[in-house]
């Protein structure tokens, strides 16, 4: 393991460290609802296992949180959204789910129309 990827496994451990504690869950709660023996739990939050994807995804959701709030900020890729990308979400998620089914496909018609 590359001194990065030790540094991401602590950083993600601690994260995991303090989501868990943030919903008032033990390490013995949290194992039981993700399906793994409390040890595994400490050993993800002391970094000496590496969490895989499917277990963040399982964490996440037993803590009722994203697997992205589990991963440290320094690693997550943001970009802000421009004005026209927000107003064209908000009235996306006005539009009944019909009318966003339609929308996107003809959304999906003009990126296939050659220019």
């Amino acid at each position: 393991m590359t001194e990065e990827e030790k540094r991401f496994h602590e950083k993600m451990a601690d994260r995991l460290i303090e989501t868990r504690e943030a919903a008032g869950m033990t390490q013995e709660k949290l194992a039981e609802k993700v399906g793994l023996q409390s040890n595994s739990i400490h050993r993800y939050e002391a970094a000496e296992r590496k969490i895989n994807l499917f277990t963040a995804v399982k964490m996440a959701d037993a803590l009722n949180t994203t697997v992205d709030k589990l991963v440290p900020e320094e690693y997550i890729h943001k970009t802000e959204k421009t004005d026209i990308e927000r107003e064209a979400e908000d009235v996306f998620h006005q539009l009944s789910p019909e009318d966003q089914k339609m929308l996107l496909r003809q959304m999906k018609g003009l990126l296939a129309v050659p220019a």
